[in-house]
């Protein structure tokens, strides 16, 4: 006997936007990949945002204010316009670094302060309209959202049986849909005999093929107890994913990349993502001596090495020991400062051009090179005259 997956009783009101901005963005993204949406951003920088990184070996942000964005960046920027929609005014980063901020700058981040809001207030409007909350699986969630199904088959149950013409339904935390009208059947053969097959269930040729498909979800004592649905429904003029990719748009790269955490600077690229942190991490942990034999110190380790007598509040700790020790010591450092930085920046640095530059609170900070494949180094705390001081502090 096969096992019984029937879908849970539709959500009700009230629906949360927090709970659906990062399904809403996702799938904002791919509709932009696929031509279906104009967002403003490449496919390229688009397909970058939804990049998952299965091998991130460090953490997940739960905080838009500290830590190097973990892939997918989409739930990091999703998280991040959900709390600039609450505040009114995008997340800001920390100033550690004197701005020298291009005059039209501030300008830029009112502008997108006013969007912001804006479109997030619309965002909420149409949440606020929303009825039942609930679930459809691939591949007729697509079907939906194309316009090609237009008809949903559900046991009538629970608050299945609340649903009536012209509520709005939220599919999959991202679409929303109109009923138009209910009727109620029997069985789903009655159902897929009397209505359009077409309709309900696109790309099946076949009433049987149909039932076979329902009865994954219902088992057949369920479905003559209670009855069935025939939802009608038809996509509404006003979507969520219209207004977010009227954010999208007007945020740009550089606007995506503020809601990622990232400073503007003199010599910033704002079209840039950030590298995983795997890659950061891999690249740290890469070996000094590659060629000699035996010899295991880190590129990471060798770097601290130079750093730790240049603070005098000993941030650095001490680089002591043999090298497996020297080794873990470093990752411990540059994993606290992965996950705590609260200033990033892609931005020209002579004589390495664009590197991916991260500081905490304190000022201390390390360097990549723009893509993560090549770590530079760790940093000092910003001063006007410390590179003649040796950066010593």
């Amino acid at each position: 006997m096969e096992e019984e997956y029937p879908p849970p009783s539709p959500g009700v009101q009230p629906v949360e936007l927090r709970d659906c901005i990062e399904e809403l963005l996702k799938f904002t993204l791919i509709s932009s990949i696929q031509g279906k949406i104009q967002t403003g951003l490449s496919n390229e920088y688009c397909a970058d945002l939804l990049r998952d990184d299965p091998s991130n070996p460090l953490y997940t942000v739960a905080d838009v204010s500290e830590g190097v964005p973990s892939y997918p960046l989409y739930k990091r920027l999703a998280l991040s316009l959900y709390q600039s929609i609450s505040s009114g005014v995008l997340c800001a980063y920390k100033e550690l670094i004197p701005a020298h901020e291009e005059p039209n700058l501030r300008k830029k981040v009112e502008e997108w302060d006013k969007m912001v809001a804006e479109k997030g207030s619309a965002l909420l409007s149409l949440i606020r309209e929303v009825n039942f909350d609930l679930h459809v699986q691939e591949p007729f969630f697509s079907l939906l959202s194309d316009g090609l199904k237009t008809i949903e088959g559900r046991c009538a149950v629970g608050d299945y049986k609340r649903i009536q013409a012209g509520h709005i339904l939220l599919v999959n935390k991202c679409l929303t849909l109109q009923v138009q009208d209910v009727r109620q059947y029997s069985s789903f053969r009655e159902m897929l005999e009397v209505e359009n097959l077409s309709n309900i269930l696109p790309g099946v040729t076949s009433i049987e093929e149909g039932v076979r498909i329902y009865r994954n979800f219902y088992s057949e004592e369920k479905e003559r107890s209670n009855g069935v649905l025939a939802i009608y429904v038809r996509t509404p003029t006003s979507q969520l994913r219209v207004i977010a990719a009227s954010i999208l748009s007007g945020l740009g790269c550089g606007g995506v990349q503020k809601l990622l955490g990232f400073a503007e600077t003199v010599g910033s690229n704002p079209e840039l993502l950030p590298p995983a942190p795997s890659t950061l991490l891999s690249t740290f942990l890469s070996p000094r001596n590659p060629d000699v034999k035996g010899s295991i110190l880190t590129n990471g380790a060798r770097a601290l090495a130079k750093h730790v007598n240049r603070s005098s509040e000993g941030y650095w700790g001490l680089s002591h020991g043999s090298d497996e020790e020297k080794n873990r010591h470093a990752v411990e450092i540059i994993c606290c400062l992965l996950a705590k930085c609260s200033w990033m920046n892609m931005h020209i640095v002579r004589p390495h051009g664009i590197v991916f530059e991260i500081r905490n609170d304190g000022g201390y900070g390390a360097r990549w090179s723009v893509d993560g494949s090549k770590f530079i180094g760790f940093l000092e705390p910003y001063a006007i005259d410390g590179y003649s001081k040796g950066w010593r502090h």
